[in-house]
């Protein structure tokens, strides 16, 4: 009975064994084969697993490392703990600081277990990085009884992180001076942008006194003008007075005499009078004089109407009126170089501003009269297309070539010599049709066959305007 009991256990012990040699070899298999570089350790620090991918990135192989306490020297020139040795002394984390400063953690997936991240420079040729992770093996009572440690190499991570880094501290520098480069560039277009803004103001500063140069020089022409049509008729007005004088004198010597009542003194205050003379002259002297004033009068109503400084605002207007009072006006300009023919048609009022154009049509007779060497003809004339009407004002000038033509709204372009015009009038005349009218100035030039403007002007202004 005793033998068979004896057997019995035998049996049992050496299933028992073979069961644990063959959990252990299964073990050893799944580890060895485990692509992970992984190593374990047992409760004596004494390496019981090593597999082929931790050999293969420690150099060491596993005949020379199982068995032994050397699991330092795949990693560290000198003898120390890993964090396997640690795990299985159950170290504190101060400890672990001690070796691994700050570079470690506690897992997040694995319960107990740690992880850190350290360069190695004695593993290959130029040092690797690896990431590794250790974790405590436990028995059935949770006693600690060895460790398992993994390890994964993530130099490719790391040099791409570094180069990353690298490329990102070039790239700001890059930006930083690029950035630099924009705020001086940035501050040498804001003195620029003042610059030209200052540049700007002058250069519409100048223009404005030129403009006004230009108005005054017109204004001045035109007075002269106006002061000799009205000098004509003013002074044989005046001459008249002079001769209504004398003629007042001898009749009023005459009356003397009559009251003296001296016959002698009556014949010579008659012959003195020649009453027969005054009976012919006076009638014709009053009729002149009146003539001249009427004629005055219908200058300074011209004037009046060219200028219409009460009327600045847009109006119904009679532009072929308009014409008659600037041409009347500017009479003196033209009559020593052209004959005007006047052919205007019927044209209904028009909404604009009467003055302005006033101003366009007296700077394009005078530029007609200019354009004429000696003398010639100038042609004025209007008409009525559709909702637009149209004037004409044409001479038998030099004319100009096309370059000219196509320049001539250009402020500031002139063919007159220099001190003989600000090169402002045409440009100002083409502001005012186009822009100010929302009109358009046709132009047909020859060289040496004159030249016609013909302007185009809405008869109703546009509802926005």
């Amino acid at each position: 009975m005793k033998e068979s009991n004896r057997k019995l256990l035998e049996s049992e012990h050496k299933r028992a064994s073979d069961s644990r040699r063959n959990l252990q070899l299964f073990l050893s298999q799944i580890i060895d084969g485990d692509p992970v570089p992984t190593l374990v350790i047992d409760a004596s620090h004494r390496i019981t697993h090593w597999n082929k991918a931790c050999a293969a990135i420690s150099g060491l192989p596993a005949e020379q490392m199982v068995g032994t306490w050397d699991q330092w020297k795949a990693f560290y020139p000198e003898s120390r703990p890993i964090m396997a040795d640690l795990i299985v002394d159950g170290s504190l984390e101060e400890r672990f600081d001690n070796y691994y400063h700050n570079l470690f953690r506690r897992s997040k997936t694995i319960a107990d277990a740690f992880e850190a991240e350290s360069f190695f420079p004695h593993l290959g040729s130029s040092g690797r990085w690896l990431f590794f992770t250790t974790a405590p093996i436990r028995d059935s009572d949770g006693k600690i009884i060895g460790a398992i440690e993994t390890l994964q190499d993530v130099t490719e991570r790391r040099l791409a992180e570094e180069q990353l880094l690298q490329y990102q501290g070039q790239l700001e520098a890059q930006v930083e001076s690029r950035t630099q480069a924009l705020a001086r560039a940035n501050q040498q277009l804001a003195k620029e942008h003042e610059e030209l803004t200052n540049l700007l103001r002058k250069i519409e500063e100048a223009q404005q006194q030129l403009l006004q140069s230009e108005k005054m020089a017109a204004i001045g022409q035109l007075a002269a003008g106006v002061a000799h049509e009205i000098n004509n008729p003013i002074g044989f007005v005046n001459s008249n007075l002079g001769s209504l004088k004398t003629y007042t004198t001898n009749l009023l010597h005459l009356i003397d005499a009559y009251e003296s009542g001296q016959a002698a003194a009556i014949a010579e205050a008659k012959r003195q009078a020649d009453l027969e003379f005054l009976r012919e002259d006076l009638p014709s002297l009053l009729a002149e004089s009146q003539e001249g004033l009427d004629r005055v009068t219908r200058i300074v109503q011209d004037l009046k109407d060219f200028s219409r400084v009460d009327q600045a605002e847009r109006q119904r207007a009679d532009l072929n009126a308009a014409l008659h009072s600037t041409l009347n006006v500017v009479r003196n300009e033209l009559k020593y170089k052209a004959d005007v023919i006047i052919e205007l048609g019927e044209i209904p009022e028009i909404d604009c501003v009467p003055a302005q154009l006033n101003q366009v049509f007296m700077n394009l007779l005078v530029n007609a009269a200019q354009a004429i060497p000696e003398r010639g003809k100038i042609f004025v004339r209007s008409g009525l297309e559709r909702d637009h009407v149209w004037f004409e004002i044409e001479d038998t000038g030099s004319g100009m070539s096309e370059e000219t033509r196509h320049r001539i709204f250009e402020p500031f372009f002139t063919t007159k010599p220099v001190g003989k015009g600000t090169g402002l009038g045409l440009s100002i005349s083409y502001d005012i049709i186009v822009k100010k009218h929302h009109g358009r100035v046709d132009v047909r030039s020859e060289p040496g066959k004159g030249t016609c403007f013909r302007i185009w002007l809405p008869i109703d202004a546009p509802a926005n305007d």
